[in-house]
């Protein structure tokens, strides 16, 4: 017999046991719960938003319109007149080149966002190609931004100079160079269409598939708008930017499903 209000450990034990009829188990349970509420906290890891291609094609687009609408075009009917002297000397003729030159090295961008994105071979291919392409166009848009401003500022009292105009322009290294960059831009665009129009038939995003060319057509044609009048070149500058926006604003809208 044991006094009144006295217990044994077993009981103790037992009436333990009773107080919390889950016992261990829910002890672990509620561990679990815990360490799961308290690892729904962390940011979790996601895959870049397809609107990151937005601003890249956006400001491609632009400045492309931008260069051609603002660029003096004293040297349409001849690289060696006193129009193209006014024309090279002119402060636009500077700030329209530059703005050309970064429209390429966004148009570039481009394709680096869309591997950033997707990470396909493909993809892989466009990316290197804009990385590349970008460097290589930009010797020649220097020689013709800063070099033919020197000229054309020096030709106004001396019109020699002006025969530097066409062994600048034709340097075959530097032609050769261009015309490769322009190359390596132009597949870089039509991969990035390629990689776009994948993405949509998978179902992964919700966009129209085709929104990408318009702008991969753009790219396949900087090389033939350099031989257009100056309207025609004004016109595809504004169809060029039209194309950007249209691939900015379906992939601000797309989304993963």
């Amino acid at each position: 017999m044991h006094p009144t209000g006295t217990t044994t450990p077993g009981s103790t034990t037992a009436d333990a046991t009773s107080a919390d009829p889950a016992g261990p188990t829910s002890t672990s349970t509620r561990t679990s719960t815990t360490a799961a509420s308290a690892g729904s906290d962390r940011p979790l890891a996601t895959r870049p938003d397809p609107s990151d291609l937005a601003m890249p094609a956006v400001s491609s687009g632009l400045l492309m319109a931008a260069y051609l609408a603002l660029r003096p075009y004293g040297d349409a009917a001849s690289g060696t007149s006193a129009e193209a002297a006014a024309a090279f000397a002119d402060p636009m003729w500077v700030l329209a080149h530059l703005a050309g030159a970064l429209a390429l090295v966004q148009l570039g961008r481009v394709a680096l966002r869309m591997h950033d994105l997707v990470g396909s071979l493909l993809t892989q291919i466009g990316r290197w190609s804009g990385l590349a392409g970008a460097v290589l166009v930009l010797p020649y848009y220097g020689a013709e931004t800063f070099g033919l401003h020197a000229v054309g500022r020096a030709g106004l009292t001396d019109p020699t100079v002006m025969a530097l105009v066409d062994e600048i322009r034709n340097q075959p290294a530097a032609l050769t160079t261009f015309g490769l960059g322009l190359l390596l831009l132009a597949v870089s665009g039509v991969t990035v269409a390629l990689a776009w129009r994948r993405e949509v038939r998978s179902g992964r995003w919700d966009a129209p598939a085709w929104a990408a060319w318009p702008l991969a057509v753009g790219a396949v044609t900087v090389l033939p708008q350099y031989s257009l009048p100056p309207a025609g070149r004004v016109a595809y500058g504004l169809a060029f930017a039209a194309a950007a926006l249209l691939l900015a604003v379906s992939a601000g809208r797309a989304g993963r499903r």
